[in-house]
């Protein structure tokens, strides 16, 4: 009988330090990308699902470069850039089968530049005409997956990730469903409120910074900016911060198309 209330309590015990010991996840202190002065940072999505209703398999890359100017670049390549291409620039982009489209931001407005067999650039009268493209820039999606009503997670240790100094968090799926479907940012709410669920995600950030420089993230449900709908994989990675990285038009957006 003894042993039997002895061994009782050791397991309360040990349950009690276990349950002590699980992380808890808390804010995660982070500098956002809009605080650095210039950067280049790449995105990549995969999805697993359908495009306005079709069944659709493939990858988006989009690689971003800013400058302490304010100008930016946007480049996107891959198999899904068919099925956005015409979102984009208004109906002369239909026209072509581009390679890469970038959206370029610069004091003289905004172009679309298509790399096709002959090189096109097109300049937009709408507005919103490029917003798709912008959605997809790796800072705009990592602005609403590491916003400040939505940044939770536990600390999962201290590493290096390309030769720079990180700290790992994990951030819980479900908790970050909640939070962004709650949140005050509509950036972040609107991407949450089509979302069926959310996978853990690793987000790492910079030890010195404080900014983050990777994420590898997966959700399923309805992503408005590709008009699809299924499993979607998010891998974003910064590439560089406060560089001498140029932007410039490119020549045939001299002779520019109104679109």
């Amino acid at each position: 009988m003894a042993a039997a209330l002895i061994m009782a309590a050791v397991g309360l015990a040990t349950a009690g330090v276990t349950a002590a010991a699980e992380p808890v996840a808390e804010p995660i202190p982070l500098t956002p990308l809009t605080g650095l002065t210039a950067l280049e940072a790449t995105v990549t999505i995969g999805v697993d699902g359908t495009v306005n209703d079709k069944p659709t398999q493939g990858d988006l890359t989009a690689q971003l470069t800013s400058t302490a100017e304010g100008a930016s670049r946007i480049d996107v390549t891959g198999s899904l850039l068919g099925d956005v291409v015409a979102q984009v620039g208004g109906s002369a982009v239909k026209l072509f089968r581009p390679k890469m489209v970038s959206v370029y931001a610069v004091p003289e407005g905004t172009y679309v530049v298509l790399d096709a067999l002959i090189d096109v650039c097109i300049k937009p009268e709408d507005s919103q005409a490029t917003e798709v493209l912008e959605q997809l820039s790796p800072q705009a999606l990592m602005d609403v997956l590491t916003g400040s009503d939505v940044a939770r997670g536990t600390m999962v240790g201290e590493e290096t990730l390309n030769d720079l100094p990180v700290r790992h968090y994990l951030i819980d799926g479900d908790e970050f469903l909640a939070a962004a479907q709650a949140s005050s940012d509509p950036n972040v709410s609107l991407f949450a409120q089509s979302l069926d669920s959310a996978a853990d995600a690793d987000l790492y950030v910079s030890a010195e910074g404080g900014y983050p420089v990777a994420y590898r993230g997966g959700f399923s449900g309805a992503f408005e900016p590709l008009q699809f709908d299924g499993d979607l994989t998010v891998q974003i990675d910064l590439t560089g911060v406060n560089g001498d990285a140029e932007v410039t038009l490119p020549g045939s957006c001299d002779r520019a198309i109104p679109a």
